[in-house]
Parts: structure tokens; C-alpha cells; sequence
């Protein structure tokens, strides 16, 4: 099998094992991939903590998350029906192609999963790509038949096709996706309160044709989350402005957050931390106006739904581009509709930190004046609520 002939593989197993966001922003991949080899079988191998946005993926045949096995070795879990019986039978039959569509570091273990899929060709993204995978990843690349250095400073979804494109597909700049149930979207509406009578749920009373604003403050790191009395601040002003009622997401640890936001905004808020799965998540989102978010998995929900969002983030203007925390790679994307997309930053980087924030709890993100971000969000609210979709 040459490189470029996608249209005559027969198997692919695509190994996508890190986190929410970046699963989200790999659905242009998939979908790309599923145009470019419309006759193959597409398994996909995803971490269990995504496997509820995994589930329905429309252009895998079938989605399987590996886990460890007592003593050594990796067992699997089936997602799909029928997901780890085409798994074991193209296992053993040798996949064609493994794809590991993960530009950064590997955390997970995706390399080696691939490496021992017996596939023909292994292609992924170099150890070279980044200083720090280079360290933690050195001799990654002896996995690889294929093993891309495309330029840094690109988003995500941007590097994801530089890895088509070397095998002869198309690219796919179009936006990320999330097949949402009817289920979903019905039990979003319940929690918000959309058609609900008195004691039907969290939202007694709120769905009362006010916009929605969905607020996400947490992050996967302290540095990463702007300060939550800050946040009430900006989220109270917007609010305001807007005359919106308030719905906010995360898991259960954001909970005291929900509270100070709550407190800030008395009778307008509705507390859904630790009460949504991912995909739960994405409809509430998508019920929303406007979604105000870190830098982490609901500003990728948020973007998927097709919602204008606001993100704070840490890494200050002029920071590297190739950075983790890199707006560059890592903000919303809105496949062309960038006015979609706010990125709220510190104007530079606070000392001692440099290239990037590295601070074990928030810093750099603290800089980010409260009245400025409430301001252009705002600008953000004008210019796009009342036409999303």
C-alpha cells in the first residue's frame, strides 16, 4: 500500500487517547478521513472519559477505549455495538493504516497502542515537534512509518489535516461537530427549565424566554481558570446587560465556583456542575446565546454547538505560538467564522513567567481586567447573538 492510497485500505484505526477538547477538535479529521476512504472500516480508540462524546460519532464504524489490564498488557472496552468484535477481527486480520492524530506530547499511551495494532503503516506526528516531546516522548519516532514535522504555531484542527493531506486527502477546514441525541437535547431542556412546570426540575421557572449565557469555570490546571470572584464580575455585568439568566457547567469540583457565581447573581442562575455528561453538556450549550469559558473541553463544546463563545486564557499576548497553551492552537474553532470566537488574554506575561504561563495556580490569567472583558464580550454578544446557526 503506497502512502497516498487511501481509497484502497480496508482498515484504519485512528488512536485519538487524550482529552474532551481535543477529541472535539478532531471531528474534521474524521470526517475528512471518512470522505477520503468511504470503503474502509474506521475504528476509532478513545480514552472512557470521552467515550460518551465517541459514542456517536457518525463517520467510525465502530469505537473502542482501551484500558489496562491486571497485570500487564491492555484489554479494551467496546463502545459502539458490535465495536470490539470489529476491532479483534480487524486486529487480526493486521490493519491497514494507524493514524494517531495527536500533534503534542503523548500522555496516553496512543503511540504504543498504534505501534502494536500489527498495522502496515503507522502515521503520526514527530518527537521533534515540540521541546517538551522531545524529552517526554524520545524514541517515538521508531514507531512511526510516517512520522509528519509540519510547521508549528498552527491550530489543531490545521495540523490534524497536515496529517491527510501527506496521505493524499483532502483537507476538511469546515466546523467541528457533535451528534447529539434527541435524548440529549430533551434532558438539557428539562435541567434548564424549557417547558417545565413547578418542581420538574433544576429549572423551575427559568425557561422564560430570557437568553441563556452558559458559564464553564473550570480548567484542567489552577493557572488555567480565571480567578472565580473575577469571573462573577464579568459574567454579572454581561448578564446584566443582556438581561440573561445564567447556567453553569462543569464537573462536581466547580461546584463552590457555581456558588460564588450564584451568589453574584441571585435567582438567575442554575447549577448543573457535576450533573452533565459531555454530551448533555454540548445541548445545554447549545440552548445557550452566548458561553463564557476557559481555556478547556466546554469552549470546544461550546464552538461544536455553533454558539458564540469567550475564552480567558493564560498564555499572554505575544507568548509562543507552539505553546500548550497557545491560543494559536487551541482556540475555539469556528471553521472561518472567527467573529464567533473570543480569546481573552493577559496583555504580557507576569514575572516571572515568559514565553508562557507556569505557575501552579492562576497568575498570568489574573491580569485580565474584569470591566475590559465584560466590555468585549458584550461587543462579542452584539455582533452575533440572534443569528447563530
Amino acid at each position: 500500500m503506497s502512502v497516498c492510497d487511501l481509497a484502497a485500505v480496508r482498515s484504519i484505526l485512528v488512536v485519538k487517547l487524550d482529552e474532551a477538547g481535543d477529541f472535539v477538535m478532531a471531528t474534521p479529521f474524521l470526517r475528512a478521513l471518512r470522505a477520503a476512504a468511504p470503503q474502509a472500516r474506521i475504528l476509532l480508540a478513545v480514552r472512557e472519559a470521552v467515550a460518551d462524546l465517541a459514542l456517536t460519532c457518525r463517520w467510525v464504524d465502530g469505537v473502542v477505549a482501551p484500558r489496562p489490564k491486571e497485570g500487564g498488557g491492555i484489554d479494551f472496552r467496546g463502545i459502539t455495538p458490535g465495536g470490539l468484535t470489529l476491532f479483534a477481527e480487524c486486529y487480526r486480520a493486521g490493519f491497514d493504516l494507524a493514524l494517531v492524530p495527536r500533534y503534542d506530547f503523548d500522555r496516553h499511551g496512543a503511540t504504543t497502542l498504534a505501534a502494536n495494532s500489527r498495522a502496515k503503516l503507522v502515521a503520526g506526528f514527530s518527537e521533534r515537534v515540540t521541546p517538551w516531546k522531545a524529552d517526554g516522548n524520545q524514541g517515538f519516532d521508531r514507531a512511526y512509518g510516517l512520522a509528519l514535522t509540519p510547521p508549528p504555531g498552527r491550530h489543531e484542527v490545521e495540523q490534524n489535516a497536515a496529517l491527510l493531506e501527506a496521505l493524499g486527502a483532502g483537507a476538511d477546514p469546515g466546523p467541528l461537530e457533535l451528534a447529539l441525541t434527541a435524548e440529549d437535547r430533551a434532558e438539557a431542556r428539562r435541567l434548564l427549565g424549557v417547558g417545565n412546570g413547578p418542581g420538574d426540575g433544576p429549572g423551575d421557572g427559568l425557561g422564560d424566554g430570557r437568553p441563556l449565557i452558559a458559564v464553564a469555570p473550570g480548567a484542567a490546571s489552577p493557572r488555567r481558570a480565571y480567578p472565580v470572584d473575577r469571573l462573577a464580575t464579568v459574567v454579572s455585568a454581561v448578564a446584566g446587560a443582556l438581561g440573561a439568566r445564567v447556567a453553569v457547567l462543569g464537573t462536581a469540583a466547580e461546584r463552590p465556583a457555581a456558588a460564588v457565581l450564584a451568589a453574584a447573581l441571585p435567582g438567575r442562575t442554575i447549577d448543573l456542575t457535576g450533573a452533565t455528561p459531555l454530551r448533555v453538556a454540548a445541548a445545554v450549550m447549545a440552548e445557550a446565546a452566548l458561553a463564557i469559558t476557559m481555556d478547556s473541553a466546554p469552549a470546544h463544546l461550546a464552538a461544536a454547538a455553533g454558539v458564540p463563545v469567550a475564552v480567558f486564557s493564560c498564555h499572554p499576548i505575544g507568548g509562543d505560538p507552539n505553546h500548550y497553551h497557545a491560543p494559536e492552537r487551541f482556540r475555539p474553532w469556528t471553521g472561518g467564522r472567527d467573529e464567533r470566537a473570543l480569546v481573552l488574554r493577559p496583555e504580557a506575561a507576569v514575572p516571572p513567567c515568559s514565553s508562557s504561563c507556569l505557575a501552579a495556580e492562576a497568575h498570568c490569567i489574573a491580569a485580565i481586567d474584569p470591566a475590559d472583558a465584560a466590555r468585549r464580550i458584550l461587543v462579542l454578544a452584539a455582533a452575533t447573538i440572534g443569528e447563530q446557526g
